[in-house]
């Protein structure tokens, strides 16, 4: 009677999952079998016979037993055989990415030099897999023999998450500190017409700004205080944009929000929800590359939210110095949750509410 090591199956299923977006590396047989002869080599075998009726209970009990040591395991052999395949490569797969990101950038102007690697070979491997192209030199022909392919891409590699008062007890801190602190600053001022102005920076489709205009809509009526507010939504997505400006939202889009705010800022049409006019005309929407164009100066805030993560460091360390700039003194600075101030932007901003990601602006006296 037959005996096999169960163990394999399950290594073989889970390097096919960990394997199907990865162009970045070999993936021919010669390397995949090295992959599992390394890991099993590292890992306890299960011996069973072939006519067991219990053959799959066994593998899944192991699966739950055994899943992070075998991750890691194929990890770490993904590592170490990708840098010493045990074979000629037949190409550069580096510099096929490389002349990729070169080709996208001198076709359509964008540079995603700065962005994180590891976060745009994964975006980049969805699409290359929708194409059925094997090699970024592939997926390059792609794109020079069909353009429209572009459109694509950029949904992709562009960030369009976002839903109205993402992180509620983020917005909760805005409108009942943040937002009456600025209302109560522009109260004092003898300057006249007195106004509000907000940089949504990386917009997505107008949720987070539309945000920002409804609460303060709601507090100005409640304060009874004429003050403008103008809020610049920024984004390089130009079919965000245009969503945003539309102001119009499915069902999907609202599900989550407050049933008060649905019922009193939204206009039931058909399937879908428009912004109503007193609100939508606070928000205006601008395209902007948030790297090389100039920012929107005088501001009061500066909101950009879970941006930053797809940035390097040095990257993350220009733009927050960028919105320091765009700041009138004492001006606020938001950030997502997991993302942090960087090098000199610790010196030039006072921690307001260090769990909600909220600054302001300090001037320093040298």
């Amino acid at each position: 009677m037959q005996a096999r090591n169960i163990m394999e199956d399950i290594v073989i299923k889970y390097l096919d999952e960990m394997l199907a977006l990865r162009f970045d590396l070999c993936t021919c047989e010669i390397c995949r079998q090295d992959i599992i002869a390394y890991v099993l080599s590292r890992l306890p075998a299960k011996y069973i016979t072939t006519d067991s009726g219990t053959i799959h209970a066994i593998m899944q009990q192991l699966r739950l037993e055994q899943s992070s040591l075998i991750l890691k395991e194929l990890a770490g052999a993904i590592n170490i055989i990708s840098k010493q395949p045990h074979h000629e490569e037949s190409h550069d797969r580096n510099q096929a990415y490389k002349l990729l990101m070169e080709q996208i950038k001198v076709d359509r102007g964008a540079d995603f030099s700065h962005y994180r690697d590891k976060v745009l070979k994964r975006r980049i491997a969805l699409r290359m897999r929708s194409r059925n192209a094997n090699t970024y030199s592939e997926y390059l022909q792609v794109l020079i023999h069909s353009p429209e392919e572009y459109e694509k891409l950029f949904e992709v590699l562009t960030i369009n998450v976002s839903s109205f008062f993402r992180d509620a007890v983020v917005w909760d801190h805005l409108k009942t500190q943040i937002l009456p602190e600025l209302i109560a600053r522009k109260k004092q001022q003898g300057v006249w017409p007195r106004k509000i102005r907000i940089w949504s920076a990386g917009c997505s489709h107008g949720e987070e700004p539309y945000s920002l205009a409804i609460m303060l809509y709601e507090l100005l009526e409640k304060e009874k205080v004429e003050i403008n507010v103008e809020i610049i939504a920024t984004d390089i997505d130009k079919a965000c944009l245009a969503k945003g400006k539309a102001g119009r939202y499915d069902q999907m889009s609202v599900k989550d929000l407050n049933p008060y705010y649905l019922r009193r800022f939204f206009i039931p049409i058909n399937d879908e929800f428009q912004i109503v006019p007193h609100v939508k005309e606070f928000v205006h929407f601008k395209e902007l590359n948030l790297i090389h164009d100039p920012g929107i100066m005088g501001v009061d805030m500066v909101i950009c939210r879970n941006v930053f993560i797809y940035f390097n460091r040095s990257l993350q360390e220009y733009l927050i110095m960028k919105f320091h700039g765009a700041l009138v003194r004492d001006g606020f600075f938001v950030m997502g949750s997991s993302e942090n101030l960087l090098g000199e932007a610790r010196q030039v901003f006072e921690n307001v509410n260090r769990l909600f990601r909220i600054y302001k602006k300090i001037i320093v006296e040298y």
